[in-house]
């Protein structure tokens, strides 16, 4: 242990207790010597709880490199609780960070997120977490940076994991510690005591300060099996400091969420069905004791239908019925809720529904989980198809159809849609279904898109897009006036962060990045092929592509063309460039926008009437001079070779006094 780092108090700690942990701790403690802090600033208090993988001797050869780097040996303590009470108040830090000894410190992180409290007062400073190996991290915490959080309203205690920047004073207030009881959870009641001593909560999501890991060997404690008995012990001992630091009201209810949600329903889960019954009963009366300050109408919302169900017969001593209960539970795990054409209701046996009475049989939450499978359109036309389940739910919809939802007015537009094939599931029943509109006629503004399932006078509405196949891409479309007039009626898009599915109207959220197109007219080429002299204004990179099929699939071939003066291009187009029937199609893509434009037959450009002001009509007189001077070249061209004839044609914007484009292929 280095005498240098005695006599000085570093701005913060960084607490590593270890266990056997050889295979990653090297990285881990690497990462600490790249976090922008002097060693001055820094020090490493390692906890090493009994080794015998050589983590030790490792530990001891970073004390030996490292003046800031100290270590702690102790005998096998048996679980996280010891080696992290023993880091905590060895560490000599204004501030403490609380690290795994498997996990990885982003380089600069601790200068971060100690610069944050500094600044901003800070007594606990969040830091957003990555994965390794595939470990899952809290999400609802860290959606944005907030440097001033309510522990309600942001969700602090929903992560109760260690892995923060605490001050190191609130342990000096709070006598908090790391109950040895615990064999998993321990750290759960000593950031709840420290979170409820907090005055300033800051939340730093801009980028990953921790990445965390997930085990090859599976060996993480957070993934070993709990029985009942020890989520008992979790609970109460978290519910207990909760009571101990808040009066009854909003902010406890609040912060008993996570309990309520995450380990509350493991007490009464299949596993309590292995107790013997004097534990059955005995984990009965804990529960009863250590909820009867907490459980009211604001926190039984906490639970999900079915574990307020068993929780209520736990309170009522009913031991029977709620063995009974979790039996049928087993039995329906797949779908467990129907609708009798009244209300969704769980299917349990009428008797035993009948024993647990109405009050204590909650009526199930049924939520849907929708797929956006394709989106396509053709002038004002839309057609959408997706898949929607409901879960849990062994009943299928009675109909099921796209809502649009004006954003602005709430005005609703219901869409019927065609059933493509019903659809069962281990998750649910449901549909994929196709919805086609002509939006030709709503009023202008953002629609947004919902999928709708409906069990006579019960909805379950679900946003479309969030969830969408591999087959939808997230680049946006437009719907023009109708299929044969090229004006830009609105975007099809989707919506920042979730992406979910929206349809503007008029462009009133959404810009036009269409360029203002037209094709002036066409003429035959000698070779069959026509030239199309197309007007394009407001554009950046353009590229012109057939619109055509083959094989049954979309041919987006890239077709050559010239840049002349005045927003004007000349569109070589391929022979047969005729689809539909006897509608003439050309594309033209700006950026990730594209826009059907119809072609006339060939023929000279007239300029009688499409223009009428002086400059339109000057306009017009030049594309007919294009015209002219395009169909002499290319009469002279066409008896001359393939090799000649290019050139020729490379030749013509000059001839034309235009400028050069940029010939695509």
């Amino acid at each position: 242990m280095s005498t240098a780092t005695e006599s000085r108090t570093p701005l913060v700690s960084m607490v590593v207790p270890v266990y056997n942990s050889v295979t990653y701790l090297a990285e881990t403690l690497d990462s600490l010597l790249v976090q922008g802090l002097s060693d001055q600033e820094l020090e490493v208090v390692m906890v090493d709880d009994g080794s015998d993988d050589g983590s030790e001797k490792m530990m001891d050869d970073y004390v030996a490199r490292h003046p800031n780097f100290r270590v702690i040996h102790q005998e096998q303590s048996g679980g996280p609780a010891s080696p992290c009470n023993e880091g905590v108040w060895a560490a000599r830090g204004k501030y403490f960070f609380l690290l795994g000894s498997d996990d990885v410190m982003t380089p600069g992180a601790l200068r971060e997120l100690v610069d944050v409290a500094e600044r901003e007062g800070s007594d606990v400073v969040l830091a957003k977490l990555g994965s390794l190996g595939g470990r899952g991290t809290p999400g609802s915490v860290y959606r944005k940076t907030v440097y001033d959080a309510d522990p309600v309203e942001h969700k602090i205690f929903n992560t109760l994991a260690a892995v923060k920047l605490f001050r190191r004073e609130l342990v000096d207030i709070t006598g908090a510690f790391h109950p040895p009881h615990l064999r998993v959870g321990s750290d759960q009641p000593f950031v709840a005591a420290l979170f409820l001593a907090a005055k300033k909560f800051s939340i730093c999501a801009d980028r990953e300060y921790v990445l965390i890991r997930r085990r090859d060997d599976g060996s993480n404690i957070t993934r070993t099996f709990r029985s009942p008995t020890e989520y008992v012990d979790l609970s109460s001992a978290v519910l207990g400091v909760i009571v101990a630091g808040t009066d009854a009201g909003p902010l406890r209810d609040g912060v008993a969420r996570r309990t309520f949600r995450r380990e509350i329903p493991q007490i009464v889960g299949e596993a309590f069905l292995d107790l013997t019954e004097a534990e059955q009963r005995l984990q009965m009366d804990r529960v009863r004791e250590m909820l009867v300050p907490v459980y009211n109408d604001a926190t039984a919302v906490h639970f999900d239908p079915r574990t307020r169900t068993k929780v209520d017969l736990m309170i009522d001593g009913d031991l029977d019925t709620l063995r009974e209960f979790i039996e049928w539970e087993k039995a329906a795990a797949a779908a467990p809720v129907i609708h009798d054409g009244a209300a969704f209701i769980y299917s349990v046996p009428a008797e035993l529904a009948a024993r647990i009475g109405a009050h204590r049989l909650h009526a199930p939450a049924v939520k849907g989980e929708t797929t956006l499978t394709g989106v396509s359109s053709a002038g004002s036309l839309v057609e959408i198809t997706a898949t929607a389940i409901a879960l849990d739910c062994r009943t299928a919809s009675s109909e099921t159809f796209v809502r649009l939802g004006h954003r602005t007015t709430g005005a609703e537009l219901d869409i019927p849609t065609e059933t493509v094939r019903e659809l069962a599931h281990p998750s649910g029943t449901g549909h994929e279904v196709r919805a086609r509109a002509d939006l030709g006629s709503c009023t202008g503004g953002v629609w947004d898109a919902y999928m709708v399932q409906r069990f006579a006078k019960d909805e379950i509405v679900n946003r479309l897009g969030a969830k969408k196949s591999d087959a939808v891409r997230s680049n946006p479309r437009y719907l023009f006036a109708s299929d044969d007039d090229a004006r830009p009626l609105g975007k099809i898009y989707y919506t920042r962060g979730p992406e979910n599915l929206s349809i503007d109207i008029g462009f009133t959220h959404t810009r036009n990045e269409l360029p203002e197109a037209s094709v002036e007219g066409t003429v035959w080429l000698s070779d069959g092929s026509e030239l199309a002299i197309v007007s394009a204004l407001r554009i950046g990179e353009i590229t012109f592509l057939e619109p055509g099929s083959r094989g049954g699939r979309p041919a987006r071939t890239s077709i050559p063309f010239f840049a002349l003066d005045e927003g004007l291009f000349a569109v070589a187009l391929p022979r047969g460039v005729s689809h539909d029937g006897a509608r003439r199609r050309l594309v033209v893509r700006s950026g990730s926008a594209e826009q059907n434009l119809l072609l006339p037959a060939p023929a000279e450009a007239s300029v009688s009437d499409p223009w009428g002001s002086p400059a339109e009509r000057r306009r017009g007189q030049r594309t007919a001079e294009i015209f002219r001077e395009a169909v002499e070249e290319l009469g002279v061209v066409g008896h001359r070779s393939a090799r000649r004839a290019g050139r020729e044609v490379t030749m013509l914007p000059r001839r034309l006094r235009g400028t050069w484009g940029r010939r695509r292929s």
